[in-house]
C-alpha cells in the first residue's frame, strides 16, 4: 500500500508533540522530530514576521528547530549578549547572521570593512558562531565593473587575515538581477572566480538557491562546479521566494546532489512560509527532510 503526500503530511501534527508519518510501509511510524528538523537552520527574519524578533526564538524552538540563522544581530534593542540569552534558554544554536557591510568595491571603505569584521568576530564569540554573511557588493558610482571586482576582491583580502586568525569564515552571497538590481555579484560565476582569486579558508560562498535558481538555471552542475568555494547553502523556491515544494524547483533531487557533491553543512531555510502558514512550512521542512534522505 502506497501512502499519499497528502496522507503523510496529515500525520504531522502541530507543534506539540508533532508527529510524522512514514511513507515507506504500510504501517507509518512516528518519527523524531528534532532529528527530521536538524538539517535546517531556519531564518528568524524571514519566519515569524509576526512576532518582534526576539520572540521568534521560542516558537523555533518548540516546533522542533535547534539551529537558526538570521540577519544583522546588532539591531534596535537587540545585542548579541540577549542573543546568546535567548540561544540557552532555548537550547539553540546559530550557524551564521549577516552584519551590514559597507560597499567595499570602493577600496575607500576597505578600513569600514576591516572595522565591522573585527566587530563581527567578537560578536561570533559571544554567540558561539563560526560564520558570518558578507554582502557589501552593491554597485559604486563612477567605478567601472572591473574597478569594483578589483576593489572587492582586494577587500576580501585584507580582511581574510583575521578571519582565519579567528577560526570564523565569511560567506561571500551573491545575488540575482531580477528582484535583488544594483548589485555586482550575481549568481555564481564572479562570486566563484573571486573566492578562488582570494584562495582563503575563510573566505567562501554563501549558496543561496533562490538566487541561483533566478539568475544561474542549472543548480546542480553550477554547484558541482563550485563545491571547493561552497561554505554554506541557504534554500528557498522559486516563484514567491517560499518553502521547497510551493514552487519549480524538484528540491529532493537538488539536496540528494548537494550531499554527494560533498556539502555536509545544515541548510539554511531564508524564505517565507507560504500564506504565513508556520505550521505548514514545519512540516514541509520535515517532510522534505526525510523525502531527501537527510533524517
Amino acid at each position: 500500500m502506497t501512502t499519499s503526500r497528502r496522507a503523510a503530511l496529515a500525520g504531522l501534527t502541530g507543534l506539540t508533540g508533532l508527529g510524522l508519518a512514514s511513507t515507506a510501509s504500510a504501517a507509518p511510524a512516528a518519527i523524531d522530530v528534532k532529528k527530521a528538523l536538524k538539517p535546517w537552520a531556519i531564518n528568524l527574519d524571514t519566519w515569524f514576521r509576526e512576532l518582534p524578533f526576539l520572540e521568534r526564538f521560542a516558537p523555533a524552538a518548540k516546533a522542533g528547530f535547534t539551529t537558526v540563522e538570521f540577519w544583522p544581530v546588532n539591531r534596535e534593542g537587540v545585542d548579541a549578549v540577549k542573543v546568546r540569552a535567548l540561544l540557552d534558554q532555548h537550547g539553540l544554536k546559530v550557524s551564521q547572521f549577516a552584519p551590514a557591510a559597507p560597499a567595499f568595491s570602493d577600496p575607500a571603505k576597505h578600513a569600514e570593512l576591516a572595522d565591522m569584521i573585527k566587530q563581527a568576530i567578537v560578536d561570533c564569540n559571544t554567540l558561539g558562531c563560526k560564520a558570518i554573511t558578507l554582502v557589501g557588493h552593491a554597485v559604486v558610482p563612477n567605478l567601472s565593473r572591473e574597478a569594483m571586482l578589483s576593489g572587492y576582491t582586494a577587500g576580501l583580502m585584507r580582511i581574510a587575515p583575521l578571519l582565519e586568525a579567528a577560526g570564523v569564515m565569511a560567506l561571500v552571497e551573491p545575488f540575482n538581477t531580477v528582484n535583488h538590481p544594483n548589485h555586482l555579484l550575481n549568481g555564481s560565476r564572479p562570486a566563484v572566480s573571486i573566492c578562488r582569486a582570494v584562495n582563503s579558508p575563510m573566505v567562501k560562498l554563501q549558496w543561496d538557491f533562490y538566487h541561483m535558481q533566478l539568475e544561474d538555471g542549472d543548480l546542480i552542475e553550477k554547484f558541482q562546479a563550485g563545491i571547493d568555494q561552497v561554505g554554506y547553502v541557504q534554500l528557498g523556491d522559486v516563484p514567491g521566494r517560499h518553502q521547497p515544494g510551493t514552487g519549480e524547483v524538484n528540491h529532493v533531487n537538488l539536496l540528494k546532489a548537494i550531499r554527494a557533491a560533498g556539502y555536509t553543512g545544515v541548510f539554511g531555510l531564508e524564505y517565507m512560509p507560504l500564506d504565513q502558514d508556520n505550521d505548514r512550512a514545519f512540516r514541509d521542512a520535515a517532510t522534505l527532510s526525510i523525502a531527501a534522505g537527510l533524517a
